[in-house]
């Protein structure tokens, strides 16, 4: 069983600036329900914390797929997280993190 995590603000949730909205990236969405229903153990986080990273997975209706978690931790302790998916390149939480492009043209 592979552990995944997914970032929340411009991976599954994207940042329009231009047009001051969020939009969600439906095709990493996909991506995360794929590794959900391959058995793995999915998580999602963000930097804007716990209840910020419930709140747009229960609009985006993935409550029953993934567990949410503080960013980079659980708990007291480092994840051990197989995947990552994150717009920030700097984040090397995973064992393999591939980083999400920000598309300016939303």
């Amino acid at each position: 069983m592979t552990r995944v995590a997914f970032d929340i603000d411009d991976s599954l949730w994207k940042i329009d600036r231009k047009h001051a909205r969020q939009v969600p990236d439906y095709d990493l969405i996909g991506v995360l329900r794929w590794f959900f229903n391959n058995g793995d153990q999915v998580f999602v986080w963000s930097a804007g914390g716990v209840d910020y990273a419930q709140m747009i997975v229960d609009k985006l209706g993935l409550t029953d797929m993934v567990k949410v978690i503080p960013k980079g931790k659980f708990g007291n302790k480092q994840l051990d997280i197989d995947l990552t998916f994150d717009d920030d390149k700097f984040e090397q939480i995973g064992k393999v993190n591939v980083v999400i492009r920000r598309d300016e043209k939303i």
